[in-house]
């Protein structure tokens, strides 16, 4: 066989486990994965004709060229960035999500990225049939408090595979073992790496021909449950399999004439990926958003940018047209375009007032003025604007386990969220990572709220109840904690938890969105701030959708009288009564007394949610409370 192999750049991310002893923080690899369940296209069966391609632009394996059970799943959000948005990623983790069942410290075969059959038959050595992609160990590179990753070891290798139908075995026809991106870097001046194969042997062609990626791995041994997990991870980008044409160029850099986009869609807030419809305000929003696009073409091209906000109908709210602007070309270290038209478009938008949950969609589209894009695939990213009950600085998907270590006996961890009006805390939505054998899924924890003080720690405690872990079945997700009692939030409030021991409670870490700067801990006596790049898997929800309803609520004890209930013009609390607040059904404060009265002759009718501060009920006391007048 005549093999030829040729390397270039691009940039991307990883996972993996990266320890700041000093910090007493820890990031590890995810053990189970969390895109697998929903991750593929209907399964197909019609071979493949020339030409394959696949960027995984729209974030699925694509059982019309793949087979979908090897395993291997999609990863939007990666830094340094891929060729365009969306790669490939084999790792140690089964086509369920959970680490393979024969697993272990010692190598083993772990994910395959097997083609479906490809149509080779009416072809020869001589029509020039390519190969090419990009590839990028875990690891990352940088600062350490950025790098999140594992370095796959030596033996811990990827292989690219043909198939020979004429005895129906497998050539292995490209490898590599497992390297650091900064030993890429220094050997190459990139971090992803091109590969490109020119297919030359004619026992390749035939009706049946496939090929395929697949990884060895070895987990990292630990002496925690919750630590040792999934790692060694390889990252494809930009397959192709194609016939060279007459007059074609760029073969041996990976040009080709495709203007997409190199990273995901943003969110239209400032500050939040998600927030509760009665909290939003026009001041939520951003001034511009920030598009990654990229060029991967030799010459400049004249580029058409669009974004359309629609409601939930499909209609369309907003419409922004940055015109037409050139795209600069394509560098192996990395070239997007600047102009501000395209890369920070201006919001100038704002969306309307809300009185329920609520979801938009705004569309990003990219086009080469002349039509001559060779993928429009990767033109069109989405993202969806939520409105719920919720606040959240993550995406939704974890790339890490986060935790904190610590001879300590206590450990805290806490979180910071910044309100636009005062509201009803009422609820925690926690992502908790599935562990190994399920090790730490039954380590206890206390809820907690702090306020925030002058310096931005945390400070007085708000709240403060246990609970327990709820054991996995091997999928990920927020499992939201109900607070005992709504606790009233004015301006900011730190969201988090208190943990008895020094187990290592392994919760989902985001590194789209770095937040850094509203993580604290406390595993001594002074909290710290975190030094990791990214965001907590944490979501304080407010307000009715949250909880309080009327058979929420607690009766009255004999030592603690409402009255009159209903009530006309004023309402009175007998007991040790330290203050009372006021409610409505949508959880918004109406009313505050220092005294054991409320004057509610201006309210309109309808039920309301009084609370009760005394001293034996210092987190309230909710009672339902009737105005008729």
């Amino acid at each position: 066989m005549g093999l030829k192999l040729c390397f270039c750049l691009v940039s991307l991310f990883l996972l993996s486990g990266f320890r700041q002893t000093a910090a007493q923080e820890v990031l590890l690899p995810l053990q189970h994965g969390i895109s697998r369940v929903c991750a593929f296209k209907q399964l197909g069966g019609q071979a493949i004709v020339l030409p394959l391609f696949d960027d995984f632009a729209d974030g699925r394996i694509d059982a019309d060229l793949w087979d979908p059970r090897g395993g291997v799943t999609v990863s939007m959000d990666v830094s340094p960035l891929a060729p365009t948005v969306g790669v490939a990623t084999l790792d140690a983790l089964d086509a369920d999500g959970n680490l393979y069942s024969h697993a272990s410290t010692d190598l083993f075969m772990a994910d395959t990225l097997l083609s479906l059959p490809v149509r080779l038959d009416s072809l020869t050595p001589a029509d020039s049939v390519l190969f090419s992609f990009y590839y990028l160990p875990g690891g990352g590179y940088g600062n350490m408090w950025e790098r999140v990753g594992e370095t796959p070891d030596p033996q811990d290798s990827l292989f690219l595979d043909f198939y020979r139908p004429a005895d129906s075995t497998w050539v292995t026809v490209w490898s590599t073992g497992g390297v650091s991106v900064d030993t890429l870097m220094a050997r190459t001046g990139t971090d992803w790496q091109y590969v490109w194969l020119r297919i030359a042997d004619s026992v390749f062609f035939d009706s049946t021909f496939h090929f395929r990626f697949r990884n060895y791995a070895s987990l990292e041994a630990s002496p925690k449950a919750g630590k040792a997990g999934n790692g060694d991870y390889w990252h494809l980008d930009y397959v192709r399999l194609y016939q060279v044409q007459d007059g074609e160029t760029g073969v041996t850099n990976g040009m080709t004439r495709d203007v997409a986009f190199a990273a995901p869609a943003p969110s239209m807030l400032r500050s939040y990926r998600a927030m509760p419809w009665r909290q939003y305000t026009p001041a939520a929003m951003s001034s511009t958003l920030s598009m990654t696009i990229t060029n991967r073409y030799s010459s400049p091209l004249a580029t058409h940018y669009t974004y359309n906000v629609l409601d939930s109908t499909g209609d369309t709210l907003h419409a922004y047209d940055g015109g037409f602007d050139n795209a600069p070309c394509f560098q192996p270290d990395g070239s997007y375009q600047t102009s501000p038209l395209h890369a920070t478009p201006a919001v100038g938008f704002v969306f309307p007032t809300m009185t329920s949950e609520t979801d938009y969609t705004v569309v990003h589209v990219i086009r080469e003025g002349t039509g001559g894009d060779a993928f429009p695939q990767n033109d069109t990213v989405s993202y969806s604007q939520h409105f719920g009950d919720y606040y959240a600085y993550d995406d939704g998907s974890a790339e890490n386990g986060y935790g904190l270590t610590s001879t300590a006996s206590r450990l805290y961890l806490a979180y910071r969220f910044d309100l636009n009006g005062a509201d009803t805390l009422t609820a925690v939505d926690f992502w908790f990572n599935a562990t190994l054998d399920s090790g730490n899924a039954a380590i206890p924890f206390y809820l907690t709220l702090w306020s925030v003080g002058d310096d931005g720690r945390p400070t007085d405690v708000l709240y403060r109840d246990e609970m327990r872990r709820l054991p996995r079945d091997g999928s990920d997700g927020f499992v939201r904690y109900a607070l005992e009692s709504p606790v009233s939030v004015d301006g900011s409030v730190f969201v988090g938890f208190e943990q008895s021991g020094n187990d290592y409670i392994n919760l989902g870490f985001d590194r789209s969105l770095n937040t850094s700067d509203r993580i604290w801990y406390l595993t001594g006596t002074e909290w710290q701030q975190s030094i990791l790049s990214g965001s907590l898997m944490m979501r304080p929800a407010f307000g009715s959708a949250a909880t309080v309803g009327i058979s929420d609520l607690q009766p009255q004890t004999s030592d603690l009288r409402v009255y009159p209930n209903p009530a006309n013009d004023r309402v009175f609390v007998d007991g040790a009564v330290e203050g009372v607040e006021l409610y409505d059904m949508m959880g918004r404060r109406q009313m505050t007394s220092r005294n054991n009265s409320l004057d509610v002759s201006r309210l309109p009718n309808g039920v309301y949610v009084l609370r009760v501060i005394s001293s034996t009920q210092l987190s309230g006391h909710p009672v339902s409370l009737i105005i008729k007048h």
